[in-house]
């Protein structure tokens, strides 16, 4: 909704009508305000030109954060990417981690099918020292061969 607002700046007032809130207004007439008052202090410049010299500078600030905004733009962008590729690795790796799971599985049960206890073969301790949880699982099936 629009609405008027009036405003003084540079000795001259202005009514202004905006959608934004008024006080929000007031703030932006009073910081141009301010900015040509410090010009004109010196007295060697007059109001217009310390006008146009506020509003350069103003410009000036604004496409420099437009540029900083745009680079952080471009570094949030590098960090989303980086991110998406790293949980791509990890997609990766739970897939290969659960394959070998899998072979480690296949491996125990054809120990237990294949394992006569004797005093030479390695029987249940081989197998419950590959239990999950022992150590990871391809270094506790690899370790428990190693001792036989």
């Amino acid at each position: 909704m629009k609405k008027k607002v009036t405003i003084i700046v540079g000795g001259t007032e202005y009514t202004l009508v905006t959608q934004e809130d008024a006080e929000y207004t007031q703030k932006l007439a009073e910081e141009v305000n301010e900015s040509i008052e410090d010009m004109c202090i010196s007295g060697r410049i007059s109001i217009t030109a310390a006008a146009i010299l506020t509003a350069v500078n103003f410009c000036d600030r604004l496409k420099k954060y437009e540029k900083e905004a745009d680079e952080l733009g471009e570094q949030i962008e590098g960090y989303l990417q980086a991110a998406a590729e790293q949980i791509d690795k990890i997609d990766e790796l739970k897939r290969e981690n659960e394959k070998l799971r899998k072979e480690i599985e296949t491996y125990q049960k054809r120990l237990k099918e294949e394992s006569v206890p004797s005093s030479s073969q390695p029987s249940a301790q081989v197998i419950s020292s590959c239990e999950y949880g022992a150590e990871d699982d391809e270094t506790a099936f690899f370790n428990a061969f190693k001792s036989v």
